[in-house]
């Protein structure tokens, strides 16, 4: 029978295994830099401290040393590798346009026909032609950015007291009186509505400060508005064909938290895991279809307003990657290493803005032109 004392030993040999052999290759192979960075000083400090103790005692000493030298050699050579990806990382054709002197953790926003909106330091910024960031007055941050129509940006304040809506040249302001939220809501936006996802009910808010629960004790985790079409995702399907007044129950979806994000006819849902994404699509109506992901976390999705099978998608350090044919196949863009939080394109021109970050590198905003 296994004695308590070899259970242990088992135990600790099993978890430092996974630290040495699976972690630090694993989290490289995903872009993600800084953590192999830790694991594999902490797998560098058990080479040379517990790994030895833990091998059996009928090991040869030349063995021993073996196995302790060449897991040394790895985990220093993922050490040296990551650090030069953090410190150089490959941005391709993509251009640093904002950097952390203006930015922390930004998140963009565009309507189709507006300018590029960013948040950061509390605040909106608008770029400008001369491919400067200038403040948006007369909007009171911090605030959440909502999504954005053909022409309109919605934001709502983290207090949650009023809400915005901006095209580039007038703005709108909502009374809310929903009161402070603790993380950052999930939205969608048409021009003359949004929507927020409140608990266990999705909200929705016309442009004249009317607010009706579309839908209500459902538990929903994304929202994405496609022209007049609404598509709400959670433990069901809901889709609405007359701009989120009405939405249908389409059934179960089987899925743990999805995203869903919409365009052109078509919409996608992305359902994320530890360091493993899949990715669904309904092309021009049709049902739901399972594409294979070019990458293994897949962070943000924008799709073409006009032609529902071309997007593009933003990763954690496996870059930027554009499909035109609804996730069929697929052509990796760079900008590797970095988290991506927010990706907007402009599909008419192929320029795509993104707000990304790592631990070493300064967050900012890249902007990829049209080649």
């Amino acid at each position: 029978m296994l004695s308590i004392a070899n259970f242990i030993f088992l135990v600790k040999v099993a978890v430092w295994a996974v630290f040495l052999l699976v972690f630090p290759p694993i989290t490289f192979a995903n872009g993600m830099y800084a953590a192999t960075v830790l694991l594999s000083v902490l797998g560098l400090l058990l080479d040379l401290t517990a790994l030895g103790e833990l091998l059996p005692q009928s090991t040869q000493p030349k063995v021993r040393r073996g196995v302790v030298a060449s897991l040394a050699l790895v985990h220093i050579s993922l050490l040296a590798l990551s650090v030069v990806r953090l410190v150089s990382p490959r941005y391709g054709a993509w251009q640093r346009i904002a950097g952390t002197d203006e930015w922390n953790n930004p998140a963009l926003v565009r309507a189709e026909h507006g300018p590029l909106l960013a948040l950061g330091r509390g605040d909106v910024f608008s770029l400008g032609k001369d491919g400067k960031f200038v403040p948006v007055s007369d909007i009171a941050g911090p605030v959440y950015g909502i999504g954005a129509g053909a022409h309109r940006a919605w934001f709502v304040d983290v207090e949650g007291k009023f809400a915005w809506g901006y095209d580039g040249a007038s703005l709108e302001k909502i009374p809310l009186g929903w009161g402070a939220s603790t993380r950052m809501p999930e939205g969608a936006a048409l021009d003359d509505a949004f929507f927020v996802v409140r608990p266990r009910s999705l909200v929705r808010v016309e442009l004249r400060g009317h607010q009706s629960e579309v839908i209500d004790g459902a538990s929903i985790t994304g929202v994405a508005a496609d022209g007049t079409r609404v598509i709400a995702v959670g433990s069901h399907l809901f889709v609405s064909e007359d701009g989120g007044r009405h939405f249908e129950d389409r059934g179960p979806l089987g899925l743990p938290a999805p995203s869903v994000y919409a365009g052109g006819g078509s919409y996608y849902l992305v359902q994320g895991g530890l360091m493993s994404s899949r990715l669904f699509v309904s092309e021009a109506g049709r049902r739901l279809e399972e594409r294979k992901a070019p990458v293994r976390d897949i962070r943000v999705l924008a799709v073409d307003p006009h032609d529902g099978r071309r997007i593009w998608i933003g990763t954690w350090g496996e870059g930027i990657w554009r499909s035109d044919d609804a996730g069929r196949t697929f052509q990796d863009l760079e900008l590797e290493g970095l988290e991506v939080q927010s990706l907007v394109v402009d599909f008419a021109t192929k320029d795509a803005w993104v707000a990304a970050t790592n631990l070493a590198t300064p967050s900012g905003v890249f902007h990829y032109g049209a080649r």
